[in-house]
């Protein structure tokens, strides 16, 4: 039997306000948040991996955040140091402002949980 794996790509080059949504009666562990620009940005202002919850905002928590343009950053893959998993309806937000514009593809990588 294989694993149930759901990825979500996007790409852009503006805002970044990017996510994955848990399919309802579904419950999915996060594997990995990748993201890569064509050019690194150079404007410092953070990425963000933001846990939504479907109950409401205030049980959303901050996952992962850094600034790609301080590091002269193209590639990031982030990948949670502990199990954690989401049930249907939640989602996992990315969030850049990308004031320089850059080209972006990002891949949000869940697998679901048995």
């Amino acid at each position: 039997m294989g694993a149930s794996v759901f990825k979500v790509n996007a790409n852009g080059g503006g805002a970044m306000t990017d996510r994955a949504t848990v399919p309802a009666g579904g419950c999915y562990r996060l594997m990995s948040v990748a993201l890569v620009f064509q050019v690194a940005p150079v404007t410092s202002e953070n990425f963000t991996v933001t846990l939504d919850s479907r109950i409401g905002p205030t049980w959303d928590l901050l996952l992962y955040s850094v600034d790609p343009g301080g590091g002269a950053l193209t590639d990031i893959l982030w990948q949670p140091d502990q199990e954690l998993f989401l049930e249907g309806g939640d989602a996992v937000l990315c969030e850049y402002p990308n004031t320089d514009n850059r080209q972006y593809t990002l891949q949000i990588t869940l697998k679901a949980v048995p």
